[in-house]
């Protein structure tokens, strides 16, 4: 673990199973446990950054230090908690499925992730529903909601950039879900065999700068 002046922490695991021990449940989404100090008090936000060796995965999300171990013994060594944030949701649900061995490696590839706060209309075999964008990378995307459908589900997300007076239709699999708390809501993987969605996803992103 390393600290900069701006509070931002690096947390290095070998593999995807080495975060289940550092995880723990507290309030809605849960924290992780960081070895060492913590950077400063208690309540304090952080940068939080999860680097996984092999595969090589990274996920970074915002957090609140929740407490801390400041004395280690022989069987417990010196750590502190960081408590998740309901804003990085998306991220955070990412690596626990990850962690656990629920999703393909290539669901978590290293892809840039964009957080949006984009209306859509989702298409799942013959009905349709309005639902929210929480965020978008050329990979996939996560989709708000309190009702998610079962993973491998087959849905399109119809959504129109700002400014445009047409609408992009991303075809792609619910890859993970999250049914409990605020936060709930389905991983989306897409389905571009052509390499459509990710020059639609290009465009989406272009009006959203």
């Amino acid at each position: 673990m390393t600290v900069s002046s701006r509070q931002k922490l690096q947390l290095l695991v070998s593999t995807p199973g080495d975060l289940l021990p550092r995880f723990y449940p507290n309030g809605k989404l849960g924290g992780l446990s960081v070895d060492g100090q913590p950077p400063g008090a208690l309540g304090e936000f952080v940068t939080l950054t999860v680097r996984v060796r092999k595969p090589p995965r990274e996920f970074t999300f915002e957090g609140q230090v929740a407490w801390a171990r400041r004395k280690g013994s022989k069987q417990l060594s010196e750590c502190f908690g960081v408590d998740f944030q309901a804003d990085d949701d998306a991220t955070i649900g990412r690596m626990l499925q990850f962690a656990r061995n629920e999703v393909s490696a290539e669901t978590t590839r290293l892809e840039r992730r964009v957080q949006v706060e984009l209306p859509i209309k989702l298409l799942h075999g013959s009905t349709s529903r309005r639902e929210r964008l929480a965020d978008l990378s050329h990979g996939g995307a996560f989709v708000r909601t309190w009702d998610p459908l079962d993973v491998d589900e087959v849905v399109e997300l119809v959504v129109r950039p700002p400014s445009s007076l047409f609408s992009l239709r991303l075809k792609g699999r619910v890859a993970w879900v999250r049914r409990v708390g605020d936060a709930s809501g389905m991983g989306i993987e897409f389905l571009d065999a052509d390499g459509t969605v990710r020059r639609d996803v290009d465009k989406l992103l272009a009006r959203l700068r």
